[in-house]
C-alpha cells in the first residue's frame, strides 16, 4: 500500500545499490529487469485491489449473519500489507543492484516521493473526515491542529496511511539492508531465519501478551506494530528473492506443483484455525488480527502462489499473448492513487446513502452487496485518480508525473520515455 513512482518502484518508489559479482551484458540485464518488473507490477495491482476489497467488505458487512464470513475474507486479505513489504523490497533490490548510490543520494531522491503524498493526504483526510462523515463536526482550531500533528506522527490520518510510514522506514533502512545482504552473502538462510524469529516474536507479543502498564509504554505498544520488526520476515523474503532472483524463479518454475500444494495446505491450516476460533455471529477480536501466528502460513503460502501466478502471466505476455498487459500497465500507473483515494470514495458513498441503499436493494445477498460496492469504489477511485493525474499536483497526490490533457502533448511525453 504505498506510492508507485517509476518502473523501479512498488508501493512506494525505492532504490539503492547491492554489489554483485559478474553481471550479464547490459541488454540482457535490462531485459531481465523489465520482465521481473512486469511480474511485480501484476502482483502490486492485485494487492492494491485486495486493499479496496478488504476496506469495502469490512465497511458494509458487519451484521451478525455475515460477520464471520466477511472477517474471514478480511483475515486472508491481511496478505496485502505483508505482500506490499515483500514486493517493495524485491523491486528495490532488483532495480538498484547495478546502480551504485550513496545513502544520502538515495534518501534525497526517494523520500520526497512518499513524504509529500503522505503529508498531503493526511491533511486532506483531516478535512474531509469532518466534511463528509456524518456526526463528525470540526472542533476548535487548536484541537484540529493538535489532532493533525498526532496523525502525522502516528500515521492514523486515515486507516490506510500507516503504510506510508512503513514505506519511509523501508527507505531509511534500505542502505543498511543492502549492506547486510553483502556481508551475509553465504549465510542468507540464517538471515531469513532470524527475520522470521523477529516477526514471530512481534506476532506473539501482540497476539498473546497483555498490554504493558503505564501511559508511556501504551503509546509505544499502540504504534510498534507500524515498525519494520512486525514485517521482518517479508523484508527478508523480498530482498533475498531479488538478490537470488534467477535461482528463486527457476526453483519456483521447477517446483510449481509442490509450491501450489504447499500453499493450499498453508491456506487450509490458516482458514481452519480461524473457523475453530469463531462461530456464526461470534468473531473474537483476536481471531482475525493481522498478527495472528495462525495466519502466517497463509501469508507466506499465499504470497508464493500469487507470485507464481504472476510469473505465469508474464511468461504469456512475453510470448506475445494478449493477456491484459496494457490494462496492467494502466493500473500500475494508477495503483497508488487508488490506494490513496478509495477511503474518501467509501466515505462519500456512505454519506450519500449508497451503502444503506445496497441493503434496501439486495437485503438477502451480502455477496452481491459486497461485489457492487467493490466495483463502485474501484470505478469511482479510478475516475478520481485520472482527474488528479492531470493536475499540477499529480506527483504529490498520486506519486506519478502529470498526464497532459491534450493527446498531442501526451504523445510528445511518451516519445521521451
Amino acid at each position: 500500500m504505498t506510492p508507485a513512482g517509476t518502473r523501479d518502484s512498488v508501493t512506494a518508489p525505492g532504490t539503492t545499490t547491492i554489489a554483485h559479482g559478474a553481471a550479464p551484458d547490459g541488454a540482457a540485464r535490462a531485459t531481465a529487469k523489465a520482465d521481473r518488473a512486469h511480474t511485480a507490477d501484476l502482483v502490486r495491482v492485485l494487492l492494491f485491489a485486495g486493499v479496496v476489497v478488504a476496506h469495502s467488505i469490512n465497511g458494509i458487512n458487519t451484521t451478525p449473519d455475515v460477520i464471520r464470513s466477511s472477517n474471514l475474507v478480511g483475515t486472508l486479505l491481511h496478505l496485502t500489507r505483508y505482500g506490499f513489504v515483500a514486493v517493495t523490497l524485491f523491486v528495490l533490490v532488483l532495480s538498484t543492484r547495478d546502480r551504485p548510490m550513496s545513502p544520502g543520494t538515495f534518501w534525497r531522491r526517494r523520500f520526497g516521493l512518499v513524504v509529500w503524498p503522505y503529508l498531503l493526504w493526511t491533511v486532506i483526510y483531516a478535512i474531509t473526515d469532518h466534511l463528509v462523515i456524518a456526526g463528525n463536526p470540526f472542533g476548535s482550531p487548536s484541537q484540529f491542529i493538535g489532532d493533525l500533528g498526532v496523525n502525522i506522527v502516528n500515521g492514523e490520518g486515515k486507516y490506510q496511511l500507516y503504510f506510508l510510514l512503513i514505506s519511509m522506514q523501508i527507505y531509511l533502512a534500505f542502505p543498511a539492508i543492502s549492506w547486510l545482504l553483502r556481508r551475509t552473502e553465504n549465510r542468507h538462510w540464517v538471515v531469513l531465519g532470524a527475520a522470521g524469529a523477529i516477526q514471530m516474536t512481534m506476532f506473539v507479543i501482540y497476539q498473546y501478551l497483555p498490554r504493558p502498564p503505564g501511559d508511556g509504554w501504551v503509546v509505544v505498544y499502540e504504534n510498534l506494530w507500524k515498525t519494520l520488526p512486525m514485517y521482518a520476515l517479508f523484508v527478508a523474503i523480498g530482498a533475498l528473492a531479488a538478490h537470488h532472483h534467477e535461482t528463486v524463479e527457476r526453483w519456483l518454475r521447477d517446483h510449481a506443483v509442490w509450491v501450489i500444494a504447499a500453499g493450499l495446505i498453508a491456506t487450509t491450516f490458516s482458514v481452519c484455525a480461524y473457523l475453530l476460533a469463531t462461530s456464526p455471529g461470534n468473531v473474537p477480536l483476536q481471531s482475525n488480527t493481522p498478527w495472528n501466528p495462525a495466519t502466517l502460513p497463509w501469508l507466506v503460502g499465499g504470497l508464493a502462489m500469487l507470485w507464481l501466478a504472476a510469473m505465469g502471466w508474464n511468461d504469456l505476455r512475453a510470448a506475445g499473448r494478449s493477456v491484459g498487459a496494457r490494462a496492467v500497465s494502466a493500473a500500475t500507473v494508477r495503483a497508488f492513487g487508488v490506494f490513496a483515494v478509495h477511503p474518501l470514495i467509501l466515505d462519500l458513498l456512505g454519506r450519500f446513502g449508497f451503502m444503506s441503499g445496497l441493503f434496501e436493494w439486495f437485503p438477502n445477498s451480502a455477496a452481491l452487496r459486497s461485489v457492487i460496492l467493490v466495483v463502485a469504489t474501484l470505478v469511482l477511485s479510478l475516475l478520481l485518480v485520472d482527474l488528479l493525474l492531470r493536475t499540477p499536483l499529480s506527483r504529490w497526490l498520486v506519486a506519478r508525473s502529470r498526464i497532459p490533457l491534450r493527446a498531442r502533448d501526451r504523445n510528445v511525453q511518451n516519445s521521451h520515455k
